[in-house]
């Protein structure tokens, strides 16, 4: 019974990150700071760092070239300042 046990929790942690390693397919939209309230803006962000987060820890793990890595990370860079765009403005027009 234990060595099964052990068995198991071997099998888990050596297939985990496997688990993990999966790139984030949806991209969270932004919304218009014009017409957004406050709490679609919270959403938002929430939504934006968890998509952050993932694509980070996908890359991590991931088997891409460095070539492949460099653009993803500028892909999500230019994302990310496209929402703090969004925020900022947002923030704008609020005051």
């Amino acid at each position: 019974m234990k060595k099964s046990l052990f068995a198991a929790a071997l099998l888990a942690v050596v297939a985990a990150p496997s688990f993990a390693c999966d790139k984030p397919q949806n991209k969270p939209a932004i919304p218009n700071p014009a017409t957004a309230v406050t709490a679609q803006m919270v959403k938002s962000n929430n939504e934006v760092k968890a998509y952050v987060k993932a694509t980070e820890d996908y890359l991590s793990c991931a088997k891409l070239s460095s070539a492949e890595v460099r653009q993803a990370e500028d892909d999500l860079r230019a994302y990310a300042e496209e929402f703090n765009k969004t925020i900022r403005e947002f923030k704008k027009l609020q005051s």
